[in-house]
């Protein structure tokens, strides 16, 4: 009956020393500085510690590998969090020493270190990674990397990934906006939407107020902290005043961004076209924009015909929808 118990005990011991991990971090901040470690899909905090001698330390259980962040605000990582011990250097933002985490750094490594416009070797890289891995961790952070590089290869390994990798959060977004962006693509009409107290007058505005009313209209989404939009500005500005009239306009609206402050850039800048406020995420989540700033030319009965256009496009886009 004593070695039975014994024995017990010990399977006990073994299956909890199995699902136990130890992470040892390395951190240049002044002692008793917080440091928090983040379910990130749950968005549930797990434990906190504080840093000593520019050291701090976490240890627990973990029942399956899951993704976390670990840090002090905007100074922080993800990793994935699986029984081991893992080292964290947040001074150097990197984790390693667990199996599922050293796979994915080597595979984030490779991936980036692709020139922009290699999107085959990205491809291949990334169907390697995720057809060897596709019911975990791995294989979904590699697949959430491709979506936005090539967009139709991630659509064919999304289909052949297990349902636990389609459900992962970042995929699930990336899948989302992919949906979106091709309900909204070149060709297709527009989407309508209305802003409360968008106009510059506190009323409200809809996009259709200015989309599919007979005109070709340029929509310019922007924000008063972007400086990448304000330098569009003079490309806008450019274009407004050689076309505008009857057949052509300029709408700028302002997404993610506090009234107050675009109020004071506006007053600011010359932008001298119509103006909608305090726009939000509103524009953002119809129409999958991910980045700022992003314009959308209409045609004049709102279908879409270009997105994204940039600096000296935007002339010459007009130009050529005008003739």
């Amino acid at each position: 009956m004593i070695l039975g118990a014994s024995l017990a005990l010990l399977l006990l011991l073994a299956s909890c020393t199995g699902r136990h991990y130890q992470m040892n971090g390395v951190y240049s901040a002044p002692d008793g500085k917080e440091v928090w470690l983040i379910d990130a899909a749950a968005q549930d905090t797990l434990a906190m510690t504080t840093v000593q001698d520019g050291r701090f330390a976490f240890e627990g259980k973990v029942d399956a590998p899951f993704y976390a962040y670990v840090g002090h605000g905007k100074e922080r990582i993800h990793l994935i969090l699986e029984p081991g011990t893992v080292t964290v250097d947040l001074d150097e933002r990197t984790a390693d020493g667990l199996p599922m985490m050293d796979a994915y750094n080597d595979f984030h490594k490779r991936f980036y270190g692709y020139k922009r416009d290699q999107r085959k070797e990205k491809a291949a890289l990334t169907d390697s990674v995720v057809l060897a891995n596709p019911d975990n961790l791995v294989g979904a952070l590699a697949l959430e990397d491709l979506a936005y590089v090539d967009t139709s290869r991630f659509l064919a390994l999304h289909a052949q990934v297990s349902d636990k990798v389609r459900d992962f959060y970042l995929v699930r977004k990336a899948y989302d906006a992919i949906q979106v962006q091709n309900r909204t693509a070149a060709g297709q009409p527009f989407t309508d939407y209305l802003i409360k107290g968008g106009n510059p007058d506190g009323s409200d505005v809809k996009l259709s107020d200015y989309v599919g009313r007979g005109k070709l209209i340029l929509l310019d989404h922007w924000a008063s902290w972007c400086g990448p939009c304000k330098a569009e500005m003079p490309f806008i500005k450019k274009t407004w005043a050689a076309f505008h009239g009857d057949r052509f306009d300029v709408v700028s609206i302002a997404v993610s961004d506090k009234r107050e402050d675009t109020e004071r850039a506006l007053s600011q800048l010359d932008m001298p076209w119509h103006q909608i406020l305090d726009a939000q995420k509103i524009p953002g989540a119809l129409y999958g924009i991910n980045a700022i700033p992003h314009l959308i030319l209409f045609a004049p009965d709102g279908t879409i015909l270009q997105r994204g256009l940039r600096g000296e496009q935007i002339y010459a886009a007009i130009e050529e929808a005008l003739r």
